[in-house]
């Protein structure tokens, strides 16, 4: 009978343990933090398969403006939407520029209207297969030098800040537009 009574004894002063209060604090937070990631993993995921089908007022990609960044400037994307919205975003990790200017490189979200992408959607519909621009390359400077590329149906570019007189004359209007529009949304 002393037996039983040190069993209960025990299981009664669990309750007053402090060990015992810190795991069910651990497994409490265990079991929200889980059901969080889960309720964004199930947001993102929805949200993402609504980009594929656009609803009636959403906007769709229309192209991506890459661009290399050099040691003066980090490597950036500029992601164009229809409705002339768009995204600058500045990889943190392809340039101490970063930490030696602070508040220089901020991504930035642009509005509906902010950039005319009519007629860079009109010359991208002309082209079509933007891997069909030629990446010949050409003499850069070291601190400034860069690339650009344009992403567009799924398709890349070669480097249009290369593009000379001797290429097809789509080609330079397209190098103008993405340069105007590209350098618009750095100047903001």
């Amino acid at each position: 009978m002393t037996e039983h009574t040190h069993n209960s004894s025990s299981r009664m002063t669990l309750w007053h343990r402090p060990s015992f209060w810190i795991a069910i604090t651990i497994i409490a937070l265990l079991i929200v933090a889980i059901g969080t990631m889960r309720m964004r993993a199930t947001a993102s995921s929805s949200n993402g398969s609504s980009n594929l089908q656009p609803a009636p007022g959403k906007t769709t990609v229309l192209a991506v403006i890459t661009n290399s960044g050099s040691t003066n400037a980090p490597a950036s994307t500029l992601t164009l939407h229809s409705d002339g919205s768009g995204i600058l975003h500045y990889l943190e990790d392809s340039c101490a520029c970063i930490q030696t200017n602070p508040g220089r490189f901020v991504d930035k979200t642009f509005p509906a209207g902010t950039f005319s992408v009519i007629q860079l959607q009109s010359t991208l519909t002309h082209i079509g297969n933007v891997s069909a621009i030629p990446n010949h390359g050409c003499l850069k400077s070291i601190s400034f030098g860069s690339t650009t590329t344009v992403t567009y149906q799924g398709k890349t570019s070669g480097d249009v800040s290369c593009l000379s007189r001797a290429d097809a004359s789509i080609y330079l209007t397209l190098k103008t537009e993405v340069n105007g529009i590209y350098q618009q949304a750095i100047k903001r």
